[in-house]
C-alpha cells in the first residue's frame, strides 16, 4: 500500500545543530538558514506575552536606590527629530540616524551602541554567519571591526524598515501576540535566531532586546521559556518613553541585564586563562584512543588521560569563543570548572538549552565532562545528578559516575510567571518554603538528593526586588500556562566519552549497545530506575584501561555508557499520572517504540529494549556496509516519518510495517535489507520477537477490552424512584418471552479467536525482559562471521537532497498540536555528532 501522509520528523527544534554537532533529523542536517529561522518561528509560536513598555521597565529596569538623578542624561520632545521621516527611510538611514543620537547623547550611561551589520563575526563563532545589526556593548569592549562580537554584546539591536510586515509582533490581537503573516515570521525567526545564538555563547539567564521598526520601537526580554514583548511605541513623538528606558537599562548590573552570576569571564590575562592554555597542549604520556595491548610504562601517568580527552578540550579553546570559570554545587559548597566553547550544544531557543564542555576541575586538575541546562521544573521529580547517585550507590555498570551538581541561584525562567501575573483565574498552586533569611552559601543551591530535598535559597537585594522575586516564595503551577517552566542546573561527571558514530566495527557496535543493556536491567532491578529515553545520542563510548588475568596484560577497550538520565522515573511508581509531575512519555522521535509512537501509554522494559534494536538498526545501516544503496532516503523514511490522523502525531509507515505488522526489514517492497553478517540473523530474530510481543499484546487488550463491555453489560442498573404512571411488574404478569431474558442476563464475553501460538508468546517473551534481549546481543556478538572492515564511514551523502525538508507549512501556525501535549518532552534528533573534533562528548 502506498505510504499516505507521510511526513519528516515533527521537529520540536530543542537541538540546534550544525553538519558535525547532533542532527535534528537527515532533513535537519541540510537545512539552511532560512528554513532554521522559519522552524525557529514555528517551535516559539504563541511563547510570547505583551507588557507595556513603562511596567517592563519598572519590572526589569528599576532605579536603584543609590542612583545618582542627577545625573541623569538631557532629552527633550525632539531627540529624534532626524527620525521624523523614519517612516520612509530605508534600514540603514534609520541605523545610522539612531546609533549617532543614542551615542552622541550619552542616553545610556557606560554603554555604547555600534553597528554591525555587513560583516559576520568569525566562523569559530558563527558557522551560520549571521549579521544583526546592532549592539549596547560596555564601553572599554566596544568592537572596532564592524562584526557583531557575540561574545561581548550586552544588549541586542535590530533595526527594520517603518512597514507592518517587518514587525515580528501585532498589538492588535490581545490574545496573541505573534504576527501570522509570513514575512512577519521570518524577522521573528531572525531575531529568535539571534537570541539562541548569544544565549549559546555566553552564559545568561536572560537576553533584552531592543527592536527598533522606523519610527516605533519594542523591547524583548528573551528567556528559556518564552519571550515577553513590549506594546509598540513611537519613540520620535514619544522620545521620554525610550529615553527614559536607556536610562534604566544602564543603570542596572550585569546579573541585571541577564548574566549569570555564577560564572566569571576569563580573558587571556586572567591565570584560569593561561591554565587552561597549559593543560590544552599535547602530552606524550597521554594513552591512545584505539583499542589493543598496552604496557605498564603506558599506565605510568597519574591520572591517566586519553589522547581524545585533550584533544576535544583543546578544540573548545578556540581564539574567539569566551572562556568562563563557573561554579556547580557541591556537599553543601561549590566547586569551580574552567570551560571554552561547548562540544554539543542544543538547539533551539526554548527548552532545556542543553550545552555541554569539556571541562578543566579547578580542584583536581583532571578534565571533567559538564553539562548546563535548563531542565523542566516539574514538583517531585528527581535531578539528574540525585539519579545518578543512586545508581552509583548501587553500582550500577556502565553509567556516569557524579562527580557534583545542582541547581543554579534559584534561577527559573521569569516568563511563565509573569504569564500567570497576567492571567490571575484558576491557579493550581503548588507551594514550597518560603525565603528563610540569609544563607551562609548565597550562590549556589544545594544539590537535591534523595534523602533530602532541603533547598539552601540565595536572597540578591531582596529589599530592592521583594515584588518581583516574590514568584519565588510561592512557586505556582498553572494547568492552563502555556509556557513551560525552567530550572538552571549544572551536573558534572567523571567520564569524558565519544559519540556513538565513533564505533569501529559492527562488532564492536554490538558490544558498547550490550554494555548499555546490562546499565539499564541492573538500573531497573537494582535501583528501580527506568531510562525513558534510549536513543543514539545517549548511548557512548567509553575506552577504558582493563587487565587480563590469562595473559596477565592490560589493554583498551571500548566501552559503552548510558548517559542523560534527566527524564529517568522510579519503575516503582504506580500512582496515575497527574501535572506537574512529568509527562508519562518521552523520549527521542527516531528511536521510539512503535507503540509509544502509536499511543499514551506509559514507558515500559519491551518499549526500551526496541528502542535499543533502533539504534542498532540506525547506525548499522548509516555506518556499516549493507545493500542499501540510498541510506539518507530509507532513514527518512523509517526513523524520521510520521503519519498524521486528526492532527495528531503517530508512527511511520515504515517503522511500524517492520516492527509491528510484518517482522522483517525491506529496503522496498519484497527486497530484504542484508548486511552480509551476524547482524542479519539479529535483526531477523529481534523483529520476530517484537512482532509476536505486539501480536501477543493487542490480544490482551482485545481479551481486556471484552472483559470490560461484559462486566458493562452485568452490572446493576442504579435504582430509580417508582413512576406513579405504571404500577411495577407482578410475577404473574410474566410472558413466555421471560425464560429468553433470563438466558441473555449474563452473556458469555467474546473472546477474540485469533489467540497467540504458544510459539509466539515464547517469542513475545523474549523481548519482555532484559535476560531475553541481551542474550540475543550477546549470540550475535560471539559469531564468527564478523568482519573488521565493514564500517564504510557516514553513508550519508553530503550532497543528500532531503525528501522531507525541515521546515513549517508556509502558513500561520496553529494555535498548538495535539501531539504537543503528550509527548511535548520529546527530543527530535537523529543524534548524530560528526567529525570535528570527532571524539568529544558524553552525558
Amino acid at each position: 500500500m502506498a505510504p499516505a501522509d507521510i511526513q519528516t520528523t515533527p521537529i520540536a527544534f530543542h537541538r540546534y545543530a550544525v553538519r558535525h554537532a547532533k542532527a535534528g533529523s537527515i532533513g535537519s542536517e541540510f537545512q539552511s538558514l532560512p528554513q532554521y529561522r522559519a522552524a525557529s518561528a514555528e517551535d516559539m509560536a504563541h511563547k510570547a506575552i505583551r507588557m507595556e513598555v513603562a511596567e517592563f521597565a519598572d519590572y526589569f529596569f528599576r532605579i536603584p536606590s543609590q542612583a545618582n538623578l542627577e545625573a541623569r542624561p538631557h532629552w527633550d520632545s525632539g531627540t529624534f527629530n532626524a527620525l521624523l521621516e523614519g517612516h520612509n527611510l530605508l534600514e540603514a538611514e534609520i541605523s545610522e540616524h539612531f546609533i549617532r543620537i543614542v551615542n552622541e547623547l550619552n542616553l545610556a550611561p557606560g554603554l555604547k551602541l555600534a553597528s554591525s551589520p555587513d560583516k559576520p563575526d568569525m566562523e569559530d563563532m558563527d558557522e551560520s554567519r549571521q549579521k544583526p545589526d546592532a549592539a549596547f556593548f560596555k564601553s572599554h569592549m566596544v568592537p572596532s571591526d564592524g562584526r557583531p562580537s557575540w561574545a561581548d554584546q550586552i544588549v541586542s539591536v535590530e533595526f527594520k524598515r517603518h512597514e507592518t510586515d517587518m514587525d515580528p509582533f501585532d498589538d492588535r490581537d490581545e490574545e496573541n501576540v505573534d504576527a501570522s503573516a509570513l514575512e512577519r515570521k521570518k524577522v521573528r525567526g531572525q531575531l529568535i535566531g539571534y537570541a539562541e545564538h548569544i544565549f549559546r555563547v555566553q552564559q545568561r539567564v536572560a537576553l533584552f532586546m531592543l527592536l527598533v521598526i522606523g519610527r516605533n520601537f519594542r523591547v524583548i526580554r528573551w528567556d528559556r521559556s518564552g519571550a515577553i514583548v513590549t506594546r509598540a511605541v513611537d519613540y520620535v513623538a514619544q522620545p521620554h518613553i525610550l529615553c527614559k528606558l536607556l536610562w534604566q537599562l544602564s543603570l542596572q548590573t550585569e546579573e541585571g541585564l541577564g548574566m549569570d552570576p555564577s560564572t566569571t569571564r576569563l580573558f587571556v590575562h586572567d591565570e584560569d586563562h593561561k591554565l587552561m592554555d597549559a593543560f590544552a597542549e599535547e602530552v606524550d604520556t597521554d594513552l591512545a584512543t584505539e583499542e589493543g595491548v598496552v604496557t605498564t610504562v603506558d599506565l605510568q601517568a597519574d591520572p591517566l588521560i586519553f589522547k581524545y580527552v585533550r584533544l576535544a578540550f583543546r578544540c573548545s579553546l578556540t581564539p574567539n569563543w569566551p572562556h568562563y570559570r563557573v561554579h556547580v554545587p557541591s556537599d553543601g559548597g561549590q566547586r569551580s570548572f574552567l570551560i571554552g566553547k561547548p562540544l554539543f550544544h542544543a538547539r533551539g531557543m526554548s527548552g532545556r538549552g542543553t550545552r555541554g564542555y569539556v571541562a578543566l576541575d579547578c580542584k583536581t586538575k583532571r578534565f571533567v565532562w559538564l553539562k548546563d541546562a535548563w531542565r523542566v521544573h516539574y514538583e517531585s521529580v528527581d535531578q539528574e545528578g540525585a539519579t545518578l547517585e543512586q545508581l552509583n550507590q548501587k553500582s550500577v555498570p556502565y553509567v556516569p559516575t557524579l562527580v557534583c551538581h545542582g541547581d543554579i541561584l534559584e534561577q527559573v525562567t521569569e516568563t511563565p510567571h509573569y504569564w500567570e501575573l497576567k492571567n490571575p483565574s484558576r491557579p493550581i498552586l503548588t507551594p514550597i518554603p518560603p525565603f528563610s533569611g540569609l544563607s551562609s552559601s548565597q550562590t549556589l543551591t544545594t544539590p537535591r538528593t534523595p534523602s533530602s530535598k532541603g533547598r539552601k535559597r540565595r536572597i540578591s537585594e531582596v529589599q530592592e526586588h521583594e515584588e518581583q522575586l516574590r514568584s519565588f516564595t510561592t512557586v505556582a503551577f498553572r494547568e492552563d500556562c502555556p509556557l513551560r517552566k525552567h530550572t538552571h542546573y549544572r551536573i558534572v561527571v567523571n567520564e569524558v566519552a565519544m559519540p556513538l558514530s565513533e564505533f569501529q566495527y559492527g562488532r564492536q557496535l554490538i558490544s558498547i549497545v550490550m554494555d548499555c543493556v546490562r546499565a539499564h536491567w541492573k538500573a531497573t532491578a537494582d535501583a528501580q530506575i527506568i531510562h525513558r529515553d534510549i536513543s543514539g545520542g545517549n548511548i557512548l563510548i567509553y575506552p577504558k584501561v582493563i587487565f587480563m588475568p590469562k595473559s596477565k596484560k592490560y589493554k583498551i577497550k571500548w566501552t559503552g555508557l548510558l548517559t542523560d538520565w534527566e527524564l529517568s522515573k522510579p519503575t516503582y511508581e504506580k500512582e496515575p499520572f497527574v501535572w506537574p509531575r512529568q509527562p508519562p512519555r518521552t523520549g527521542t522521535w527516531q528511536y521510539l517504540s512503535v507503540a509509544l509512537l502509536s499511543s499514551d501509554k506509559p514507558i515500559e522494559i519491551p518499549d526500551e529494549l526496541e528502542s535499543f534494536m533502533h539504534v542498532i538498526l540506525y547506525h548499522s545501516v548509516r555506518y556499516l556496509k549493507s545493500n542499501c544503496n540510498d541510506v539518507a532516503s530509507y532513514i527518512e523514511r523509517f526513523f524520521d516519518a510520521h503519519t498524521v490522523d486528526d492532527n495528531v502525531y503517530t508512527c511511520g509507515l515504515a517503522k511500524l510495517a517492520a516492527v509491528k505488522l510484518y517482522g522483517r526489514l525491506e529496503i522496498k517492497d519484497k527486497l530484504p535489507l542484508k548486511f552480509d553478517s551476524p547482524l542479519d540473523d539479529l535483526f531477523k530474530r529481534l523483529l520476530s520477537s517484537f512482532h509476536a510481543h505486539y501480536v501477543v499484546q493487542d490480544f490482551l487488550e482485545r481479551q481486556a477490552q471484552a472483559a470490560k463491555t461484559t462486566l458493562r453489560s452485568t452490572s446493576p442498573s442504579p435504582s430509580k424512584p417508582v413512576s406513579n404512571w405504571a404500577p411495577p411488574v407482578e410475577d404473574d404478569d410474566e410472558d413466555e418471552d421471560d425464560e429468553l431474558a433470563k438466558s441473555s442476563d449474563t452473556p458469555e464475553p467474546e473472546v477474540p479467536d485469533d489467540k497467540p501460538t504458544p510459539d509466539m508468546e515464547r517469542r513475545a517473551a523474549c523481548v519482555s525482559s532484559h535476560q531475553g534481549m541481551f542474550g540475543a546481543l550477546k549470540t550475535a556478538f560471539k559469531a564468527l562471521k564478523w568482519r573488521i572492515d565493514d564500517k564504510e564511514g557516514d553513508r550519508v551523502s553530503p550532497a543528500h537532497n532531503p525528501l522531507f525538508p525541515v521546515g513549517p507549512p508556509q502558513k500561520a501556525a496553529p494555535a498548538t498540536c495535539k501531539r504537543r501535549k503528550t509527548v511535548s518532552m520529546i527530543e527530535f534528533h537523529s543524534c548524530h555528532p560528526a567529525a570535528i573534533p570527532r571524539l568529544h562528548h558524553s552525558l
